[in-house]
């Protein structure tokens, strides 16, 4: 997992925009609502790039890399983060959220790049 730093921001009387991402080539999109306590993800993608970006909340993940290093971070509203293929990533919200994701490669229901951990 990469915390992920805006590329840029602009503001002026109209309001802030924030670049929050300009790398990478994404095939599908996702909003999430998770509530509190509860847990997602528990899998890794052989060949998927998955980002996330937290609109509110706050979240605990546990990340283990395909070299069996072992990390865990804290990610709330305004993080993005990058998922790399091989990570397996869990999610353990604190609080209810909200985020959106996105992926490199859209999922197949009839062959998804979707592996439990």
């Amino acid at each position: 997992m990469k915390k992920i730093t805006p590329y840029q921001t602009r503001e002026d009387n109209r309001g802030r925009l924030v670049g929050l991402m300009n790398e990478g080539t994404w095939e599908e999109f996702n909003y999430l609502e998770t509530r509190a306590g509860q847990t997602r993800g528990n899998h890794y993608h052989k060949h998927t790039v998955e980002v996330f970006f937290i609109l509110d909340g706050k979240i605990d993940v546990d990340i283990v890399r395909p070299d069996g290093t072992q990390l865990r971070d804290h990610i709330a509203a305004g993080d993005i983060v990058l998922i790399e293929p091989g990570e397996i990533h869990t999610f353990h919200c604190l609080t209810a959220t909200r985020w959106i994701n996105a992926l490199s490669k859209r999922f197949e229901p009839g062959n998804p790049d979707l592996h439990a951990a």
